[in-house]
């Protein structure tokens, strides 16, 4: 009995910190969604500002159902990593100054949680002097 309740825990424990909880979270409780083409690829960004983003691809479900059947244990190559963070440095350096990632969770399936602080949380300008 006492197995079969550790075993629950143990798993709904997991299930919250997975792909699917976080995209929900995502999905309902910060105020920007979008799709950005950046260097000839779709993202799909959620952005709490000046706080914390979501990435995957655009038309990330599939991404969402893999971190979910897999418990968010299917991790990305260094190569994705990689390519999903400089996709992310560049979302936020268009739109805030001096940005620093303070923390990078790979969810599984290609879905990326990224904490950040930025210098200015006002928006940039492109072209102003």
């Amino acid at each position: 009995m006492i197995f079969k309740l550790v075993t629950v825990i143990a798993f709904l424990i997991l299930l919250s910190s997975c792909g699917l909880a976080k995209a929900i979270d995502y999905s309902f409780y910060v105020p920007e969604h979008g799709e950005y083409e950046i260097d000839g690829k779709c993202y799909g960004i959620e952005n709490q500002p000046g706080e914390r983003l979501l990435i995957t691809d655009c038309g990330g479900y599939i991404n969402v159902l893999i971190a979910t059947f897999t418990l968010g244990l299917s991790f990305s190559s260094e190569r994705i990593v990689q390519t999903y963070s400089n996709a992310a440095k560049e979302y936020l350096d268009s739109k805030y100054e001096g940005c620093k990632f303070s923390n990078l969770s790979d969810l599984g399936g290609r879905i990326f949680e990224i904490f950040y602080t930025c210098e200015s949380h006002k928006e940039v300008t492109k072209g102003a002097k």
